[in-house]
């Protein structure tokens, strides 16, 4: 048999195998750097999705069908934030902890893998619902009962997919006297899962949620248009009808010509509908907490697309930075863009 070859890091002699479980060497200050942002994420984003799950319980103006959606979100972010980011700090100082500790490790990755699909889901959900808003069948799908089961389907199946994944996948392996954590990917569950993870985030942030918003923006700008036009030829004809009424001494009342044309425009099949002041400036901070999600997704995607899905302990916890601190940055999108979750937040802060 052929000796194993080993390779020597640090003045250790390592496994080429177990390069898998190394950390990524950084200096001291970026590690410290890199920890200090995962304390501030985790103040954060504790104190501002809590607020957002309670402006919107309790806030009549915010408690609407589709904020259900938004709250849920939060939910994702909550979580993050509160138990995935302080494992990323413990990860960052030192990453033997982790991957020595099989609860500590499995719970950091089935965390991770079941907020991270969760909020992606949930953005897909939001775009849909905005657009839904100007259509006539909003209402035969995104009711409150058929937005409450939709919100208790998609948490169900990311829990129970990665609980399926976890038991299939994860494993520990023996290295210098210490049983690491090992999540295995190169069986057929592994490599579909990270396949369609891939496709799912690719198809998500740069397809799905898009398109969605192209569509709703373009109608929105269209109705306007009509709007506008209509209102200038009832203002036209009513012009015209009162002009006409004067010389020919006519006996019908103003009130009833101008109910006539009002019944006639409103008979009108219109298409649209028009959304409000309010909910197009809501689509808007929608629209950008989907792009600020798109720029701190695209490490993973890229990292995963380059490496054919088989990340090391050490990449993975660097790409997992930016996502966490995106959970943190959703509630201040939410006060700087949107005046009712501002008041509604000023409100919670002074106890009123």
């Amino acid at each position: 048999m052929n000796a194993p070859q080993y390779i020597t890091i640090s003045q250790t002699t390592v496994d080429p195998e177990f390069a898998f479980y190394l950390p990524v060497p950084l200096p001291p200050l970026v590690t410290a750097i890199c920890v200090s942002m995962c304390f501030i994420g985790f103040c954060v984003g504790a104190v501002g999705n809590t607020l957002v799950i309670l402006a919107i319980i309790k806030n009549r103006k915010l408690r609407t069908s589709a904020n259900a959606f938004l709250a849920s979100l939060a939910v994702a972010d909550l979580g993050t934030c509160v138990l995935v980011l302080p494992i990323l700090a413990i990860a960052f100082k030192s990453l033997d902890v982790v991957t020595t500790n099989q609860l500590l490790c499995r719970l950091f990755y089935h965390l991770t893998f079941t907020f991270g699909p969760v909020s992606i889901q949930h953005l897909i959900l939001i775009a849909a619902n905005r657009y839904s808003l100007i259509n006539r069948w909003y209402t035969r799908i995104f009711n409150r009962r058929s937005i409450s089961v939709i919100i208790a389907c998609v948490w169900t199946v990311n829990i129970i997919l990665n609980i399926s994944v976890a038991v299939y996948s994860y494993d520990t392996k023996r290295f210098n006297d210490k049983d690491y954590c090992r999540l295995e990917q190169r069986h057929a569950l592994g490599v579909l899962f990270w396949l369609l993870t891939s496709m799912y985030i690719f198809l998500s942030c740069f397809v799905i949620i898009p398109v969605f918003y192209a569509l709703t923006f373009r109608t929105v700008r269209k109705s306007h248009i009509r709007v506008t036009q209509n209102s200038s030829m009832q203002l036209g004809v009513s012009t015209v009808a009162t002009a006409s009424m004067e010389p020919m001494n006519q006996a019908v009342e103003p009130r009833r010509l101008a109910f006539e044309i009002l019944q006639t425009t409103r008979s009108r099949r219109q298409p649209r509908k028009l959304l409000s002041s309010s909910e197009v400036k809501l689509t808007r901070v929608n629209f950008l907490i989907f792009l600020t999600n798109v720029l701190f997704l695209s490490p993973m995607l890229f990292s995963l697309v380059l490496s054919g899905g088989e990340l090391t302990h050490g990449t993975f916890v660097l790409i997992l930075l930016p996502i966490g601190m995106n959970s943190s940055t959703n509630p201040l999108v939410y006060c700087g863009f949107n005046r009712n979750f501002r008041l509604a937040f000023k409100s919670l802060v002074k106890l009123r």
